[in-house]
């Protein structure tokens, strides 16, 4: 009896390298538009605009399509984005400031039990003082003016950022400080090389918390200060009674805030990218 070997007509299909698949997969998560939530605020603004066209009929509550139509002509103006530039300005230097003075008192506070002991009295009595109380004395001392701001947002913004680099590198794994001294190295490699690469999540962590807080303390101090930017815009459009202008302003407010949040979660998938895996559109 003689046997034959089935012959297949049709090739088999060769499987894409897992890591390839993987990567792609990754690269398409990171583009993907938020279908449903843009979906629900379109439907949001159609609601608005039609409770506004009918039942709330008030020179206090322009419809949707005003705003928007205030906003282009304010596009064209200029106005509202010179106060963009004056906010986002004072936004950058404060929250760059607060970072680098986060990062590095955490972390010297997290690698020295001493210094952290030293500084605890001082750091647990201000850091419950609300930033807007502080602003009065921050006018004495420093002026009206970018400074004030800048100083305010330094303030808010740092203890996001000095907390969760101190619990991130108290909280990284002994074992590990132990394997590195092991290989010999001394304590500011270990320091270095292995506790602030485990706070990195950490830190990252804090500094996505502290840009939201950073662009309200940048917001409040205009408003109240009168020193310029996006918070003194919507004060003189809101004692001008021009209530679309108004609103415009406060809808730019809001699209910077979505806008840095995605920038933050793109920036914390890229720096930290061990950790993204537990990452979903820059939230944990």
């Amino acid at each position: 009896m003689s046997t034959t070997t089935p012959v297949l007509d049709e090739p088999v299909a060769e499987a894409a390298p897992a890591p390839l698949a993987r990567r792609t997969g990754r690269r398409r998560r990171r583009v993907r538009v938020n279908l449903r939530g843009l979906a629900f605020a379109v439907g949001l603004l159609l609601v608005i605009e039609v409770l506004t066209a009918t039942v709330i009929t008030s020179l206090y509550v322009p419809r949707p399509s005003e705003v928007v139509h205030a906003l282009w002509l304010e596009l064209q103006r200029g106005d509202i984005l010179s106060g963009v530039g004056t906010t986002m300005g004072a936004y950058a230097r404060g929250l760059g400031i607060a970072i680098v003075a986060g990062v590095l008192l955490g972390a010297a506070l997290g690698a020295s039990r001493t210094a952290w002991e030293l500084f605890r009295i001082v750091i647990e009595f201000l850091r419950p003082l609300p930033s807007v109380a502080l602003i009065p004395f921050s006018i004495l001392l420093l002026g009206v003016g970018s400074t004030t701001t800048v100083a305010m947002i330094v303030y808010a913004s740092l203890w996001p950022i000095l907390f969760n680099t101190y619990y991130g590198v108290r909280g990284v794994n002994e074992v590990s400080v132990d394997a590195a001294r092991t290989f010999g190295l001394k304590r500011w490699q270990v320091f270095l090389r292995v506790q602030i690469p485990s706070a990195a999540t950490n830190i990252a962590t804090g500094v996505r918390v502290s840009s939201a807080i950073a662009l309200i303390l940048v917001i409040t101090v205009e408003i109240l200060t009168r020193s310029g930017g996006l918070g003194y815009y919507i004060v003189r459009m809101q004692v001008a009674i021009r209530t679309e202008d108004m609103y415009a302003g406060i809808v730019v407010v809001g699209v910077l805030g979505y806008a840095i949040a995605m920038l933050m979660g793109a920036l914390e998938r890229r720096l930290v990218f061990w950790n993204a895996d537990v990452l979903e559109d820059g939230n944990r």
